[in-house]
């Protein structure tokens, strides 16, 4: 299907829809499909098969921000052979050490985990949000 996507990405078509196999969840650009499941495609930006240097090279522009990085520990996206927690913490360390939230059985969505996930969001800004005379938490 990367093949594909390719070839209708080449031929000025990156804007058509993949075939349903592609996704049979969603309609799908070529485009987009290549942009998400390419190896180093434009938003290939977590995967496990990139290097430590490949994921700072992706993220390292965020190391001056505070960050946190909420992963879905049961997400059915990421493959069953993926070592999560080590992803996780790789993730991390490309950020500039973010905050790491790990959501057990969490989905893709995080939709089976709403308030856990709020709230670790909530907790972060008041934590590490902004300080001073635009802090919302004042």
């Amino acid at each position: 299907m990367i093949d594909l996507a390719s070839s209708m990405i080449k031929e000025g078509r990156g804007s058509e829809l993949m075939p349903n196999e592609a996704d049979p969840s969603a309609p799908i650009t070529a485009y987009r499909y290549h942009s998400l499941c390419a190896y180093m495609g434009d938003d290939d930006m977590f995967s496990s098969d990139l290097s430590d240097d490949q994921l700072k090279q992706r993220l390292g522009h965020m190391t001056t921000i505070p960050c946190q990085v909420i992963f879905s520990m049961a997400d059915e996206y990421v493959p069953e052979y993926v070592d999560k927690k080590s992803l996780v913490a790789r993730l991390c360390r490309a950020l500039g050490d973010a905050e790491k939230v790990e959501i057990e059985y969490g989905n893709h969505s995080l939709s089976n985990r709403v308030e856990e996930a709020v709230r670790a969001m909530v907790d972060f800004v008041k934590r590490d949000g902004p300080k001073g005379w635009d802090d919302p938490w004042n």
